[in-house]
């Protein structure tokens, strides 16, 4: 935090609200996940790979630092899988995780020479008539309900949209063997966020998962247990335990590999974690009211800057830059005419003037990926903290880039 402080001006000549990467924090996940990786692999004496999830921040100096640590990555668009190339991954090095696809996108991933994972009988169909005696991954859905910090990110069990489900396996066989396809791996993912106390839930799913791999899936040679490692956006919150996590999971993996001589590769897809406390935004106080006893904070930071709140009811610690010794109980909201458009509710804030400057932490993953220019506001720069220096990796959106596909031409006369 004290990097932020120390260059706040730097940062702010970029322009509010602005987005703030710190490289030596990411760096320092990223050096966590290929541990992670190395201990697995010297305890099951096969290939452990993290991909990590580029919907969770896909800006190139991140996605650098993934590669310089030597983890792969996934990718569930042709943008990811474009940028991902372009930064220098190889096909190896990526998964296509997608859902609902096109053929035309089908044909850019074949195109590619990436594995693809698809996840209903459908997309396997549509595959198959496009690519038959081809690999591919299948995800499935344990039917376990999943993990994560909101119903909208949980991913398994009855409620939610991803997977085949068991009753649908010999629709699947059939039709993998219509088109002559081999299934060379599995995938599940529970959800998205789960710490120490949601690890347990995390192995009973894997185990779960283990149980239908080893009923209905015995020639495969990747498993792929998702992502959904955590960070604590809450102060009491603690952090994840990779080691106890990983002592776990090896308690359940490596009896499975002894069993099991085909499996040569297990993959995980860590998002969030990897840039999420390494990311900061920025913002100004626009204005201040007071409406009964609770005061009013408005900023601009909108719900287009960051949703996560507004779509989630997701927490932030937020911080007012200043050195008030008055404390007020507010609420933080953006400049978005939506009701919903809140930052924070009921906040213990150090009691701003007009022109200070907020800070909103755990900004680094789902915050600019998920960015909009809703009500025209535009998409904000980011800039990289590295040896004390502030650099400037992505500009500031203008009026002129909005402008740039709409066909402002007339199509008719009154």
């Amino acid at each position: 935090m004290e990097k932020i402080k120390n260059n706040i001006k730097e940062i702010l000549k970029y322009g509010s609200p602005i987005y703030v990467y710190d490289f030596d924090i990411i760096n320092d996940r990223c050096i966590n996940m290929y541990k992670f990786k190395e201990k697995l692999e010297n305890k099951l004496k096969i290939d452990v790979n993290m991909h990590y999830s580029t919907k969770a921040n896909n800006n190139p100096n991140i996605l650098r630092i993934v590669k310089d640590n030597n983890l792969s990555v996934d990718a569930m668009s042709l943008y990811e899988l474009h940028i991902n190339k372009k930064i220098g991954f190889k096909s190896s090095k990526i998964l296509y995780v997608c859902n609902n696809i096109d053929e035309e996108e089908m044909k850019e991933v074949y195109k590619n020479n990436v594995l693809i994972c698809l996840d209903s009988i459908s997309q396997v169909e549509m595959w198959g008539k496009l690519f038959p005696n081809t690999n591919i991954m299948i995800r499935i859905n344990p039917g376990v309900l999943g993990v994560g910090h909101s119903k909208k990110v949980i991913t398994s069990g009855k409620d939610t949209k991803f997977g085949i489900i068991r009753d649908d396996f010999d629709s699947l066989f059939e039709t993998v063997k219509k088109y002559n396809l081999k299934i060379v791996g599995v995938h599940e993912h529970l959800g998205s966020l789960f710490l120490d106390d949601k690890i347990d839930d995390y192995i009973n799913g894997v185990r779960t998962f283990l149980e239908i791999v080893d009923e209905y899936f015995k020639d495969i040679s990747i498993i792929d247990l998702g992502g959904g490692f955590g960070v604590p956006y809450k102060e009491l919150e603690s952090d994840l335990d990779l080691e106890k996590l990983s002592d776990k999971l090896i308690d359940v993996l490596l009896p499975f590999v002894n069993k099991h001589q085909s499996i040569k590769e297990f993959k995980f897809e860590p998002g969030r974690y990897i840039p999420c406390e390494g990311g900061y935004l920025i913002g100004r106080v626009n204005s201040i009211k007071k409406l009964d006893d609770i005061y009013w904070i408005g900023t601009d930071i909108g719900m287009n800057q960051l949703v996560r709140p507004s779509m989630y009811d997701a927490y932030h610690n937020i911080e007012v830059l200043n050195e008030s010794s008055d404390k007020i109980i507010a609420n933080i909201c953006g400049n978005i005419c939506e009701s919903g458009d809140i930052l924070g509710k009921k906040r213990l804030i150090n009691k701003p003037k007009v022109g200070d400057n907020i800070i909103v932490y755990n900004a680094g993953a789902y915050g600019y990926s998920m960015a909009s220019n809703y009500t025209g506001r535009l998409r904000p720069a980011e800039v990289m903290i590295r040896d004390g220096k502030v650099f400037l990796i992505r500009k500031r959106e203008t009026i002129e880039d909005l402008d740039k596909n709409i066909i402002f031409e007339r199509i008719y006369k009154l």
